[in-house]
Formats: structure tokens, C-alpha cells, sequence
């Protein structure tokens, strides 16, 4: 296009495309977000000279912002993202409804990731009001109400977002952890299959799984996801935990210690791994590693369910 044309707008719009090819880039490795950046201010400075200026100078502020907050300047992107919202606001108030829906949106995940949940919900509100059969924003708004612990909210949000798409594994996948949340564990075990059957290699979806059908108890069933899930990332923390959990409930301890071993030293923050392998240590008799065990599970994540475990392996110690 640069060797083709010699309209601005064709410049604009190439530097843009250039510099979301270089920020956007799948691979977080060959992503060169300061080459992202020379092209981005290039956007800028040819738009501020073309017809429906407002539009287009709001379109490459808004890719800049990308690459502020993918430089972990996120109050820098948002302020881009508001001075396109203002520019389209003053310059475009009955045009581009389409562009004011996606800079409302970005605003909105700015806000979230910047803790200002009210003002995030506000603007997703927005844009869904814009464009009401757009399943991404119901999808978007559904992670923050969950986020917040508003299970109700999110459910409707995601069920709205499946209504609205084509077959969309994240919104399944999503409705199923709040459905684990509300206790719905056969309708989310429903969505799960769903998702792997869109998409068999949607590994959460079988760490999930896997996790739902341990504690119901349905261990064979477990076990397969297991080794579907290790097929796909040999080696995965949490898949480890659970085939730690369900070795140690078949009768099977050096297998689950070999499990757990293996979960904690590829991920030392998993509470479920220390917790897990508490609890086969306690089976063992083995108390004061038990301890020591659940003791980390507990500083990692104060859950009830591992202060009343580490409670029963103090008490068998003595420590009442």
C-alpha cells in the first residue's frame, strides 16, 4: 500500500496496520512494541490531516493505547482511550456508533484492571446499549461480575453471550465455573463437555473437569481427563494436583507423592498442591510434614476447608 498510493489516508491507515501487526502479534516474543510505536505515532501524525479526522485520529489513539497498556502503562492507555471517547463525543455525536461501542468497551477493561469496577460496569452497559446483540461485551462484563463475586449477574450475562454467538467455548467454560460456584455441578459438567467438544484442546476445561469430577468422586472419569489434559501439557501443575488427589484415593501413595512432588515444584504458589499432599502425609502418619504441608497450603489461601484439615493434624499432634 506505502508503494502504491500516495493518499494519506492509505499512509494512516497502513502505519496503523503495521503497528497492531508488530503489538498484536500471537507470540509474545515477536512482538516489538517500541518499532509498534514508531508506526502508531506515525498513524497519528498523518490522520490529524485527512478527512473524517475525528475518526481516524480516535482509531490510532486508541492502538496506541494497546501498546501503553502492553507496556504496563495502563493510566497512560486510558487516557488515550478517553481522548478518543471525547474526540468522537465532540467530532462524531450521531456517527461511527460502531467505534464509539469498541472505545466505550476498552475503556471499560482499562477501569477493570485498574480496580474503578463501578465506572467499568457503567461503560460496558454502554456499549452493550449501543450494539445489544454483541456477545464479546456480555462475555467481558460477565468475568468482571464474577470477578466481584455476583454469580447471579454473570450467569445472565454469559447465558446472554451464548444466546447471541455462534458456538463460543470461553462463554461455556465461563457459565460452568459459575455454575461450580452456584453448586450446579451437573449442568457445569454439561457446559465442560460442551467446550471440549468445540474445542479438545481447551486444557482448562479438562483441569476443571477433572478437578469436578474428583470431588464428586467419579475418580475413573477424573482419571481420564487427567491423562487427556497431561497428553496436551505433560507436566501442568494442576492436573498433577488432581492425579495426586485421586492416587492417593486409590490406595496409591508413592504414585500420589510422586504427583504432588512434581505439582509443587513446577508451581510453589499452588495452595492445592500443598494441600493436597498435606492431607497424604497425614494418611501416611507422617504429622509434623503434614503440618508443615497445610501450614504453606494456609498462607498461600486461607481457605475454611484447610484451616479445619490443618485443625485435625494439630489436634492429632497434641496441639489442642
Amino acid at each position: 500500500m506505502r508503494r502504491a498510493s500516495q493518499d494519506p489516508a492509505m499512509h494512516a491507515a497502513a502505519a496503523y496496520g503495521t503497528a497492531m501487526l508488530d503489538a498484536r502479534h500471537p507470540d509474545p516474543a515477536r512482538r516489538d512494541l517500541g518499532r509498534a510505536r514508531g508506526w502508531a505515532n506515525q498513524a497519528i501524525a498523518i490522520s490529524t490531516l485527512v478527512p473524517d479526522r475525528a475518526f481516524k485520529l480516535g482509531f490510532d489513539r486508541n492502538g496506541l493505547a494497546l501498546i501503553e497498556l502492553r507496556e504496563g502503562r495502563k493510566e497512560a492507555a486510558l487516557a488515550l482511550v478517553e481522548s478518543a471517547i471525547d474526540l468522537a463525543a465532540r467530532e462524531l455525536p450521531d456517527r461511527h456508533p460502531v467505534h464509539r461501542m469498541v472505545l466505550l468497551a476498552n475503556r471499560a477493561q482499562l477501569l477493570a484492571a485498574l480496580g474503578h469496577t463501578k465506572e467499568a460496569l457503567e461503560d460496558y452497559s454502554a456499549a452493550i446499549a449501543i450494539d445489544p446483540v454483541f456477545p464479546d461485551h456480555y462475555l467481558d462484563r460477565g468475568n468482571l461480575w464474577f470477578s466481584l463475586g455476583r454469580n447471579e449477574e454473570a450467569l445472565a450475562d454469559y447465558q446472554s453471550a451464548i444466546a447471541m454467538s455462534p458456538p463460543l467455548p470461553e462463554a461455556y467454560y465461563n457459565r460452568a465455573e459459575v455454575r461450580i460456584a452456584l453448586g450446579e455441578q451437573e449442568a457445569a459438567l454439561a457446559d465442560l463437555a460442551y467446550v471440549l467438544e468445540c474445542d479438545p484442546a481447551y486444557l482448562d476445561a479438562y483441569i476443571n473437569r477433572a478437578g469436578l469430577l474428583a470431588g464428586m468422586e467419579r475418580d475413573g472419569e477424573a482419571f481420564e481427563d487427567v491423562r487427556a489434559g497431561l497428553a496436551l501439557a505433560p507436566g501442568n501443575p494442576h492436573l498433577l494436583t488432581v492425579l495426586g488427589q485421586l492416587e492417593t484415593a486409590a490406595g496409591r501413595p508413592e504414585e500420589a507423592a510422586r504427583a504432588l512432588d512434581a505439582a509443587i515444584a513446577a508451581a510453589p504458589a499452588l495452595a492445592a498442591a500443598w494441600a493436597n499432599r498435606g492431607a497424604l502425609r497425614y494418611e501416611l502418619g507422617q504429622l509434623e510434614p503434614a503440618l508443615d504441608d497445610l501450614t504453606r497450603a494456609v498462607e498461600l489461601d486461607p481457605q475454611p476447608d484447610l484451616l479445619a484439615n490443618r485443625a485435625v493434624v494439630l489436634a492429632a499432634l497434641g496441639r489442642r
